[in-house]
Parts: structure tokens; sequence; C-alpha cells
């Protein structure tokens, strides 16, 4: 059995093609996780890379507290069930399941005890004589799955396995595979699309679009809490409907205009009010959305027109129309014979079932938010939070860009990971308990902050006793905090940030500076301010910009006139880069320098398409400090 562990992984394909970013989660031992999401979500990619079917860009992947990036597959200690069944048509099932041990050269006797217990879990001991163009779809499922069990693997990994099997099969083996981990009490990572599976099967299910975890939890809290729009509408059958809204006080009362009709109006309860992330939204345009089960019928000054009725049996589908919005408005209801088609209809929603989205990032604004975030002041190693004032962790500051160093910026982590309890190499924030909203897994617990608006959210257990007033203290790991510049680009990053230091000689001749560092030697106006000499130069991280080759140099953005044809630019050979919302931090190694160096660069450009490559230096790229 054993726990599994991804750190920041990178999966680059060439071209600079990214399947999978910044994946970082932690797998618990037994856990049974699910990665779920759109095809070329990079679901199935990362699954491969833990597996070693995949090489990993960057990051590291532990097994049991192990290193795996270099490890053979074969020597993981992991199973894998393919889409495919992947089975010998020549061999007996016997002969399908015992492969893999008489390749590992089990004793006959050890290889027929595993086969025959793992048949009579698996329920097929009298299909052991059969070839597999004798058996139906669910069968082979499981003579894949009995093959993978006879290897006792510490991790098992599936890819699909259902994909292959009608309905009425695919929801009997999902019950089948469900029994079948809590039988072995292993460690389980299943992959599908299909957001039923993923929410029937999984303790945990990863939400996956565009190579980006958007958000991992328990079934029950990605449906009543999910962190952005995406994952809202992704999970849910029917969707969540999603209506423009605009924010606004009525007195002591929050209230938002729907699809701009002043005659289309909704009331927020005082307690979702108070979840409100910011005062800044109110007069504000965003996204507010509902479920179709939150929406009663026959109430309410909300009104719409039923197009078609879907009647299923023990519920009633409704699509509507509201004025002034293109999309079809979905209501669930149990099932109403008298409600007919084309016909008006007044509706009212729940207001305790409501959720608000941000309509630029579409990141979730009400409620426990994907990360809190805090406006704080960083200068140096000293960061100020409202009242409150912090010495960093020096291994903390080493991973900050320099955007990090300024008033304008974030610090973010995940309600999950902020603790009540002590926690080494941490942060530790004094906090005063102001409200608590029970949820199904969780009591959502909200504190502020001296000096500061708004909330601090954290996840506590539901049997966990809180006080309303209290002052309490709140520990945030380093390890899980975040630091996010004005335009919400994240400034700390994996690696430790270089400080760009190397030696440069100033030589001026006709009115001209030339400064060799290096191999390079760069050509600017003369300065009287750097006489000939020896100097230490620093090279500024957001300055310099990548040079590109032939091929690439329509993506170019060409910000400096010089770029068609730039004399002065440094060789540099990079070994890793970060993403940091729209720009990257490539680590690199510039020729001349004893030392590595960080430069941040546009997300155009990627180390893993040229990792040699050049970087232009304008005049304002680098410092100049006289040798001592």
């Amino acid at each position: 059995m054993a726990d599994v562990t991804l750190r920041h992984i990178y999966k680059v394909y060439d071209g600079g093609v990214r399947a999978v970013n910044d994946f970082d989660l932690d797998i618990k031992d037994q856990e049974f996780v699910v990665f779920v999401g759109p095809s070329g979500c990079g679901k199935s990619t990362t699954l491969r890379m833990i597996a070693g079917l995949e090489e990993i860009t960057a990051g590291q992947l532990y097994i049991d507290g192990e290193l795996m990036n270099e490890v053979e597959p074969k020597n993981r200690d992991i199973a894998m069930v393919f889409q495919s069944y992947a089975l010998y048509p020549h061999m007996t099932v016997y002969a399908n399941m015992a492969f893999g041990l008489k390749l590992r050269h089990t004793p006959k006797d050890e290889i027929d005890r595993r086969v025959k217990e793992a048949a009579e879990i698996l329920e097929i001991s009298d299909l052991l004589s059969r070839k597999p163009k004798a058996l139906s779809g669910g069968q082979r499922q499981r003579v894949a799955l009995g093959r993978t069990i006879v290897r006792q693997p510490k991790v098992f990994l599936l890819d699909e396995p259902l994909s292959n099997l009608d309905a009425k099969l695919r929801v009997s083996m999902r019950s089948e595979i469900t029994k079948l981990h809590e039988k072995l009490g292993t460690t389980f990572i299943y992959v599908t699309h299909d957001q039923t599976e993923a929410m029937t099967m999984g303790n945990r299910i990863v939400v996956m679009k565009n190579g980006f975890i958007q958000q991992a939890d328990t079934p029950i809290t990605l449906f009543e809490d999910p962190c952005n729009l995406f994952v809202a509408t992704f999970l849910g059958s029917p969707q969540m409907n999603i209506v423009e809204a605009e924010l606004f006080m009525d007195g002591k009362t929050l209230k938002a205009k729907l699809n701009d009709r002043d005659d289309m109006v909704v009331s927020f309860p005082d307690i979702k009010a108070k979840q409100l992330a910011s005062k800044e939204y109110i007069g504000k345009k965003v996204l507010l959305g509902i479920r179709p089960e939150h929406i009663r019928p026959n109430e309410g000054n909300l009104k719409a027109f039923i197009d078609v009725v879907e009647h299923l049996g023990d519920e009633s589908i409704l699509y509507c129309k509201m004025e002034n919005r293109k999309e079809q408005f979905i209501i669930k209801i149990p099932f109403n014979s008298k409600i007919r088609a084309n016909a008006d209809i007044n509706v009212e929603f729940n207001m305790d079932h409501v959720y608000l989205f941000d309509a630029d990032t579409h990141k979730a604004i009400m409620g426990i938010p994907h990360e809190d975030e805090i406006p704080v002041n960083i200068d140096k190693n000293v960061m100020t939070m409202g009242e409150q004032e912090f010495t960093l962790d020096e291994q903390f500051t080493k991973h900050l860009l320099d955007a990090s160093f300024n008033a304008n910026v974030k610090l973010a982590i995940k309600p999950d990971y902020i603790s009540i309890e002590e926690v080494p190499d941490s942060l530790a924030v004094k906090a005063k308990l102001e409200f608590v909203e029970q949820k199904t897994d969780y009591q959502a617990v909200y504190f502020s902050l001296k000096g500061l608006d708004g909330y601090f959210a954290i996840k506590m257990a539901n049997d966990q006793e809180v006080k309303l007033g209290k002052e309490v203290t709140l520990y945030l790991p380093y390890r899980r905090l975040n630091v996010y510049d004005v335009e919400h680009n994240k400034t700390n990053s994996r690696e430790d940030i270089f400080e760009n230091r190397g030696e440069a000689i100033v030589n001026n001749v006709n009115g001209q500076m030339h400064v060799k560092v290096g191999g390079a030697t760069l050509v600017y106006p003369e300065n009287p301010d750097y006489p000939n000499g020896k100097y230490d130069i620093v090279f500024k991280q957001d300055k310099l910009v990548p040079i590109f080759n032939r091929k690439m140099l329509k993506n170019s953005d060409r910000e400096n006139p010089e770029m068609d044809n730039p004399k002065n630019k440094i060789k540099v050979y990079a070994y890793d880069e970060d993403v940091l919302g729209d720009k990257i931090a490539a680590y690199v190694q510039v020729e001349g320098f004893d030392y590595y160096a960080t430069f941040v660069m546009k997300n155009n450009f990627s180390v893993y398409k040229m990792p040699k490559f050049e970087l232009y230096v304008p005049q304002d790229g680098f410092v100049l400090i006289p040798k001592e």
C-alpha cells in the first residue's frame, strides 16, 4: 500500500505542446482518486506518467516516499488496467492472469494460489479455462482486473476501463470496482470522462481542464462548492444555469438584478451575503449560478416561458426561456403531468443554493474559495498583512520573483491547508472567528483579520467545536503558499530564484560603452557613470527578451525594433521552466556566468521548444555594480 505524491508535474511534448501543467497533488494510502475532465485535458497523460509510460518533463513523482522519475515502469510496483483490456487471445483466462507472475519467476504454487484467489474475488472462477473470445465485455474486464490483482501492487491505475461496455454493464461494473477497492484496501487512481462514474466511485475527484487541476475534493463538496464556473457547469446533470446579474444593496440587503431587467430581482439571505468575497463586486456585473433542482415553479416573481417538457418517470425537466437571455433555462422538478410546453410560468430561486462567479476570471466569489487571497506588502524578508507583520522564512523568500516585492501582491492558500493546530514551517496568523456555515462534508468557518476587509475562510470537521468571536491562531504552511501580482500571475516558483549576477568588463571606445560578459560583448551609448573597469553585472528578471529562430519568429511580439536583428544578446542554456499565469520563469545557465539565472518571459515562449537560445539585452535590462 502506498501514498502517491505529484509535485508540480509538467508534461510538454515536442513543439512545446503542454499536456499537463503544474499538477500538484497528494494521494493518500488506500484512497480512491478519480481524474475527470473533457477529452484532451491531460488526465490519461498524468496517469501514464505515474505508470512510467510517459516521461515527466518537470516535477517530481513519489510512490511510498520514493522518487520515481527515473525508475523503470516494471520496478514501480504499480499495475495498470487499460481501456482495451489487452488480453492475449491465444491464452486461457488462467494463463492471462498468471502470465505476469511467470515472467517474474514466481513459484508455481504461489501463482496458482494468487490466480484462484483473484478469480474468487472477481467471481470468475468458472471462466479460468476459457479464452477471451468466449467471454463477454464485462467478463473480459474482470480478467483484466484479475491480472493486476495477482500482482499485489502498491497502486492500481485504471484508464477508462469501462468505456467499451454498454450502459447497463457499466453501472454494474462501477459497483464491482468500488467493492474491489474496499476488499483490497489499496490505492486506486481512476481516469474517466464520465462525471457519473467520477461522482459515484471516487473518495476524491480531481477535475482537470487544459492540463491544469481545476479543483480536487470530495464528490459532494465539488457539487456543493465548485471553485469556478467550469467545475460548476461540468458536474451535475442537467448542468447548472448561469445568468448575468448585477449586485446592489437595498438598505442592508444584498440583491441582484438579472438579465438587466428591473422586474427580475432576487435577494440574498444574510448568511450568503456575508460570504461575498469583496465589497468591490457590489455595483458590478457578475455571473449567478443555480442548479435546475433549486428552482421552484409556480412561485416567485421571475417570469419564464416553457419551450419543452421532458417527463422522465420520477422527474420532469423543463426547458425554458427568460427575457434578455439566449440560452435555455433548465428546471428539474418531481414528476408533474400538469405542466405543459408553450406556457408562461413564474419561478423562484432557492437563494440558499445560489453561486456567484467573477464575470472575467470565472472564479467563485461567494462561499469557500479555491484559494483564500489576502492583500499583503512584501519588502525584503518582511511581510505586512493588515496590522500584522511577519519575518518570512528564508526558504520561502528564495522562491519569490522580483514582482513579489511590492505593496500590490496577494498571498494565497487553499482553505484545506490552513490549520488551527500548530504546524511546523508555517506562518502564524492571528484571526477572529466571525461566522460558520454548515456543509455536508465540513463546516465552513469564516475569520476576519485586523486591518483588512472581507473574510478568510477555512474548512473544519463537522464535529470540531467553534466559538463565534474567539481569536485564534491560524497556521499557513509555507510550502502551500502562493503569491500573485496585480495581473494574477503567480510570482513564486518551484525552483530557488537566482540573483542573475555575474562579472563584466566595461571598456568605453569612441562614445560607446562595450560591456563584455562571458563570450558576449554588449554595445550601448557611452555612460559617464560607468568608467572603464571590472563590474558585477546583475540582469533584471523581466527585461530580457528571447530571440526566436526563423521558424518561431512569426510568434514573436517584437516589442523592440531591434528584435528583427538584435545585436546585444547573450547565449543561455535552460534546464527547466515554471508556468506563472501568462508568463514563465526560465532557469538558465548564462554563458560566462558561474551561477544559474532566472528570467521571466511571456508564456508564448517555452524552453522545452528551444533549450538553447539567446536573450536580447536592452540598455535598461541590467545594473552594473563597481568591484570593490
